[in-house]
């Protein structure tokens, strides 16, 4: 049960592995790009092309006959991974070895909707990924399995997300390699140490001039790619795609002010950040820089105004 492109080396690894797949669940096709086609999740079409079963689920209740379905395929246990949707008790129950699931933090910390952007936006240095039983809560139930990583300098959410995945996925089997043979040691969670994430919006994304160059430039990663984040230039909207903290240069711009000597610097509460790739609205992303040669006013702006 997964839904984007961060499940499909889950799916490849059980295969890979010799388990029987009963059937892939993913969401529904969703509208995407300009014309709002319909268009497959990337584990929809992944599990097509390897000639899978797949089956869309919007929810589940005790008397549909989508939880009818899912019961046919006699599965021996559910592996869920990034699938986004809610799973009721009574469906949780119905697998004889449980439903297991991969989630990236070292639960009881990060539970909910964006670990590891929030691992990354609130400084931590390492993360993990976790294999867990599925119970009634939020990412509250017993460990099964888990493994820290250290998080890169420079690394972006996507980055971190992929390669927690691909830890979780050779975690995943050997848990399920133990649960067969009732081998797998159960730790409950010490609901003392939990920490919830929240589900990020898009207006997140928008950049605090006020906040320190530490703190926007995690911003960055931990919202690359979705939110995204941005700021106000000219009434326009102006994605910044890539930037690093700037430990040369003028010391004194004002929160928010552009100073485009040399390379392209913009003050904050703390400190400045060096831009180096943005995307104004209507136009393609580019070099900061080469924005900066182009557009006159843009030295000396005031960004977020």
């Amino acid at each position: 049960m997964g839904t984007p492109n961060y499940a499909i080396p889950v799916l490849d690894k059980l295969v890979k592995s010799g388990h029987d797949i009963a059937a892939v669940y993913t969401q529904p096709d969703r509208p995407a790009g300009r014309g709002r086609i319909l268009t497959p999740t990337p584990i929809k079409s992944h599990a097509t092309d390897l000639g899978l079963e797949t089956v869309e689920a919007r929810d589940f209740s005790d008397n549909s006959s989508s939880l009818a379905y899912m019961l046919s395929f006699g599965a021996d246990a559910a592996v869920v991974a990034a699938y986004g949707i809610m799973l009721p008790g009574f469906v949780i129950n119905e697998f004889p070895l449980g439903m297991i699931n991969l989630h990236p933090s070292l639960l009881p910390k990060l539970r909910g909707a964006s670990p590891v952007a929030t691992a990354i936006l609130q400084g931590y240095t390492e993360t993990g990924v976790t294999i867990m039983k599925i119970d009634e809560g939020m990412d509250t139930g017993p460990i099964l399995k888990q493994k820290s990583v250290r998080i890169g300098a420079n690394e972006k959410c996507d980055d971190l997300t992929e390669r927690l995945f691909i830890l979780g996925s050779n975690l995943l089997v050997d848990t399920l390699g133990e649960i067969q043979t009732k081998k797998e040691k159960i730790l409950p969670q010490d609901p003392s140490k939990a920490t919830v994430t929240k589900r990020l919006k898009r207006e997140d994304g928008e950049i605090d001039w006020t906040q320190s160059s530490e703190q926007i430039s995690r911003a960055i990663r931990a919202f690359h790619p979705w939110p995204g984040t941005f700021t106000k230039f000219g009434g326009k909207r102006l994605k910044i795609l890539e930037a690093g903290i700037n430990d040369k240069g003028p010391g004194n711009l004002d929160s928010g002010e552009v100073h485009c000597k040399d390379n392209v610097k913009v003050g904050t509460g703390s400190g400045s950040i060096s831009l180096l790739s943005i995307q104004l609205e209507g136009k393609t992303p580019t070099n900061a820089s080469d924005f900066a040669s182009h557009t006159p006013d843009f030295d000396g702006a005031i960004l977020g105004t």
